[in-house]
């Protein structure tokens, strides 16, 4: 391709760029053609504002004067930042400047860089390190500006001992100029290094000499009143004071700097060594000086004396009489709180009126005995039209005197003197919280003006205090006068709910609607609070309601929904609720997300669970910063038995440098814990008792779920040396604590120890409870002493302290149901129902195995139904699985199966044990087919049978998935017993891409072995 073609091709490529160009030309030269931009003339007034000039000539402010990058050293900086948004090593940065500069003019290599580092973008300590190393290699020398360039980029980075070593180069080399100076200075200051700060003093002389005026740029001012600041930490002040003096350096706005400083630590002898070097230089003091001396005096009377010294300058101002006031107040002197009152300008500002009507507090030296009259004078004298908005106690005070002495012109004057209905309505309110409704409607009545916010203050007011009457008064008026809104109702409506009403309440939407206002989600909030008490249609009805006005549920309705869901809760209500939540389109917050896992948690939705726990861990989920939040998160990680989530969400706690609370501790040892960690437990106590800061979060609450954990693995002895190392921390034991040690007494067939556990809890002035008999009469059922647990039962219902309740009944079925006593048994749970004790879930799992130990299977099914409709009890997981177990173990499969598919039409999520009953009746009855169809579905594989999935896939695997023993079980099942090694074979396949299962390699092997030998395939 010839040049020329190449040459029109690139042309045609870059046609619209060229285009854009020309018109933009076209339309600058036609609007900007006649006009032509002279350069300001030296020494002109816009020169100096630009480029204001020190001693020296060169800019003299501590902040950096930012210059344009030329033409000739843009494609070097251009270069360099484009490599520096790539983020690349240090060696990179050195290499790509070098190169860079190589490309420079000769001699331009100092002005490049200082083009570089005068962008305006800040500069990495990684850059400045690179252009250091540059500089040396190529053996350049920096000029000045870029020595001040570097000092700048340096302090920014906090790169100190650079910023020392580039400093002494510098003055090394010529005198620094005064910029370079005041970097030194503020490098000493940032570094709290007081010797060289105060070092710098002396050679900065000039320029602060430069700042005598009475207002120094803020800069200047900002960085004395640090170096003051870090000499008095240091106690080096006396030295500063002295160099400062030799410098002559005590001017006006350096001794205010000072004086006020001192006044503020109560450094009177610093501050008096102050006054007697500016003295010695004659130097003036301003009002905010003599205010500090007034503030920092050591008694009544030196602050009077130092207030007359300035009065005697001219006439006090109100800064004077305001710093002589606050010294009234301190001192509680009489004579000084008259000098103020003597001195008061024409034109109080309000800081003053605060200060002098505090003088009239109870106790504060311008007190009356006529309960605060002193203060109703002085404001309807003085400070009538001051806005006292700011101090509440001081518009309380003034209010009191007028409504005691019933002057309504003072309580009008303050009311008026309010800047907005906003600061009328808080003094109302205060009136309120007191409990003081007639002071609220005194201040009420005052208001020139009664707006709606006034109306709800005051209508809160009457509902917080039970006048219903007066409530509902109050919001005829506010209806007849138009001042009504939404929350005015909305407070009426929440009084009514409060007193049970609920009828009136819903009137009063229905009025609310009437009269052309729409109810809000807070309106619908507060009905559905109060209908979720009693839960099912009355809850409905309300968000039935909201749907029709178009509102939509926000986070506090989810938050109430959630609330009501409890695991009694009818499923359909249970699934409503948490569709609602899930469709919401609502920012998650903590407490919803609390409120979801804890709602989750009650009714054992670990799958909607595990969804939200994903969502969080993604990092799409909310930015927890509370430590109850952390406790909810851990609490769901440990029902999921997700172990590895629960230290994650613990170290992630400590990460954000949350500090755990006692309950979140709780959380996080409870849930290792429950999942077979009782020794991590353990452990994470002992951490929390070797630091100061965290030892005071562990009690004996904590303790006790080690002690539980201990138990439920029957390891007696560690419980023994836990109960042990607790006495010696001297954990303060309750009732729970003796309860969790008499039940692993209990557990461990321990008890001959209960004796004596019993006789501590009475030294210890602890009375044992219902859960302490119930679990000495699951001890003695344990030991094979079903009668001494019923002389136990006995003794509770002939105690007047005592009624035995579910558990106690339930773990004496439990005892009849372990040795097969069915008549004892029944006529234990009619004396049960006699006594007007409900039974629950686990009363029917007991009673199921106490008819299938009995052998009656028929019974447990009668049982379950005829007490669940009785009760309303929702059939759990435990239940379902007893009744299967009541099935398989008199060779009924047909009717496990029939149990298995109407547990999972309950939406009841089957656990391992589940499958390993339905699975062993499989193989022993060589139902191979019935066996395969379980593993799929339990394993959330393709194929399975319709009649497991009513709930989709995901509610037939059990929590955790299958066990890899029981899947090589079933499978050696259907191969050997069933004579079945192909279908065996086959769905070891599908198996293998199941995750998180692990079977054994060589099992393909083995069950083809197994197979040849075993007699079916001889047959």
């Amino acid at each position: 391709m010839s040049l020329i073609e190449v040459a029109v091709n690139a042309v045609f490529a870059s046609q619209t760029e060229i285009i854009v160009f020309v018109f933009a030309f076209c339309f600058h030269s036609l609007i900007f053609g006649k006009h032509r931009f002279a350069p300001p003339a030296k020494g002109s007034k816009v020169v100096e504002a630009l480029h204001p000039k020190g001693d020296s000539g060169r800019d003299a402010s501590p902040r950096q004067t930012l210059q344009p990058v030329s033409g000739v050293h843009s494609s070097f900086v251009r270069a360099v930042s484009s490599l520096l948004r790539l983020d690349p090593s240090q060696e990179g940065v050195r290499l790509e400047i070098s190169k860079q500069l190589g490309l420079s003019a000769v001699g331009m290599e100092i002005e490049a860089l200082e083009a570089l580092l005068s962008t305006g973008k800040p500069m990495s300590a990684k850059v400045l390190t690179a252009i250091r190393g540059v500089l040396q290699t190529q053996g350049l020398q920096p000029s000045i500006r870029l020595y001040e360039l570097l000092l700048r980029g340096c302090l920014a980075t906090r790169l100190f001992d650079d910023f020392s070593e580039l400093l002494a180069e510098a003055e090394a080399r010529a005198s620094a100029p005064p910029s370079i100076k005041v970097l030194a200075l503020r490098a000493a200051v940032q570094a709290s290094d007081c010797e060289a700060a105060v070092a710098c003093v002396p050679g900065l002389a000039s320029t602060l000499k430069s700042s005598s005026v009475a207002t120094p740029s803020i800069a200047y001012a900002n960085l004395v009143q640090q170096l003051v600041r870090l000499a008095a930490d240091k106690d080096a002040l006396p030295r500063l004071l002295e160099d400062m003096c030799t410098c002559k350096l005590l001017n006006t706005w350096v001794l205010e700097v000072v004086l006020t400083e001192c006044s503020q630590r109560g450094d009177t002898e610093h501050l008096e060594q102050t006054i007697h070097l500016a003295q010695a230089q004659g130097a003036e003091l301003t009002t905010t000086a003599r205010s500090a001396l007034i503030r920092s005096a050591r008694t009544a009377a030196d602050a009077l004396s130092s207030f007359k010294d300035a009065v005697g300058q001219g006439p006090p101002d109100a800064v004077l009489v305001l710093a002589l006031a606050e010294a009234a107040e301190r001192f509680s002197d009489r004579a000084v709180a008259d000098a103020v009152l003597q001195n008061l300008p024409a034109n109080p500002t309000a800081a003053l009126a605060v200060a002098v009507l505090r003088l009239c507090l109870p106790g504060a030296p311008l007190a009356s005995q006529d309960e605060g009259m002193a203060a109703a004078k002085l404001y309807g004298k003085h400070f009538a039209n001051v806005d006292l908005s700011q101090d509440l106690q001081l518009q309380r005070l003034v209010a009191d005197v007028a409504i005691a002495s019933s002057r309504t012109d003072v309580l009008e004057k303050l009311v008026r003197s309010l800047p907005d209905s906003t600061s009328r309505a808080a003094l109302v309110k205060s009136y309120a919280s007191d409990r003081r409704l007639d002071g609220a409607k005194r201040v009420f009545e005052a208001c020139p003006e009664k707006d709606a916010c006034l109306y709800n203050v005051l209508l809160s007011a009457c509902t917080v205090g039970r006048d219903l009457a007066s409530a509902e008064k109050l919001l005829s008026h506010a209806s007849a006068t138009g001042a009504v809104d939404v929350a005015t109702y909305n407070t009426m409506i929440k009084a009514y709910l409060q007193l049970g009403d609920s009828r009136r309440a819903r009137a009063l939407v229905r009025t609310m609607r009437s009269a052309g206002m729409t109810p809000n989600c807070v309106t619908f909030n507060e009905l559905l609070d109060a209908a979720a008490v009693k839960g099912g249609a009355a809850m409905w009805e309300v968000v039935d309601e909201m749907e029709v006005c178009g509102l939509k549920p926000n986070s506090i309705t989810c938050s109430i929904l959630l609330k009501s869901v409890q695991q009694r809760s009818q499923p359909r209500d249970i699934e409503r609720a948490l569709k609602i939540v899930e469709s919401v389109d609502v920012a998650m917050d903590e407490v919803l997300l609390s409120s979801i896992c804890e709602a989750c948690i009650r009714t054992n939705r670990s799958d909607l669970l595990a969804r939200h726990l994903e969502r969080q861990r993604s990092g799409k989920g909310v930015q927890v910063k509370a430590a109850h939040t952390y406790g909810s998160l851990i609490r769901s990680y440990g029902f999921l038995q997700d172990l590895d989530g629960v230290w994650a969400t613990w170290r992630e706690m400590k990460v954000q440098r949350i500090a755990p609370t006692c309950i979140t501790l709780g959380c996080m040892v409870e849930a290792v814990t429950n999942n077979g960690e009782p020794e991590a437990g353990l452990q994470l106590i002992r951490q929390m008792l070797a630091h100061e800061e965290t030892c005071s979060l562990v009690n004996a609450v904590i303790y006790c779920s080690v002690l539980k954990g201990f138990s439920h693995r029957k390891c007696f002895d560690q419980v023994w040396a836990v109960h042990d190392e607790m006495r010696a921390k001297r954990m303060q034991y309750s009732i729970v604590t003796y309860n969790a040690l008499i039940d692993a007494c209990a557990r461990s067939g321990e008890m001959s120890r209960v004796s004596p556990l019993l006789e501590q809890m009475s030294k210890d002035g602890i009375e044992p409870n219902v859960i302490t008999y119930s679990t000495v009469i699951k001890g003695y059922c344990q030991d094979n002493r079903v009668d001494k647990a019923f002389e136990v039962l006995e003794d509770m219902k002939r105690s007047a302290d005592f009624t035995p309740d579910e558990v106690t009944y339930n773990t004496l079925l439990d005892g009849c149901a372990r040795y097969g006593m069915l008549d004892r048994g029944m006529a234990l749970l009619r004396n049960m129902e006699g006594a007007g004790v409900t039974p629950s879930n686990f009363t029917l799992s007991v009673l199921v195995k106490l008819a299938n130990r009995s052998k009656r299977p028929e019974m447990a099914f009668e049982l379950c139904s005829e007490l669940s409709s009785k009760y309303s009890i929702r059939l759990n997981m435990h239940v379902y699985n007893n009744l299967v177990h009541a099935c398989t173990a008199h060779g009924n499969l047909p009717r496990a199966l029939e149990v298995f598919e109407q547990m999972l039409g309950e939406r009841v999520r089957p656990d391992v044990r589940t499958y390993t009953l339905l699975l062993r009746s499989c193989i022993s009855s060589r139902a191979a087919s019935e066996a395969v169809g379980l593993l799929r579905a339990g394993a959330g594989l393709g194929g399975a049978p319709s009649r497991f999935l009513p709930c989709g896939s995901a509610g037939a695997q059990p929590k955790g998935g299958l066990t890899s023993e029981l899947v090589t079980e079933a499978l050696e099942g259907i191969a050997i017993s069933c004579g079945k090694e192909d279908l065996a074979l086959g769905l070891l396949q599908d198996l293998k891409g199941v995750r998180g299962l692990k079977l054994d390699g060589r099992l393909p092997m083995r069950l083809a072995a197994r197979a040849i030998r075993s007699p079916s395939s001889k047959q």
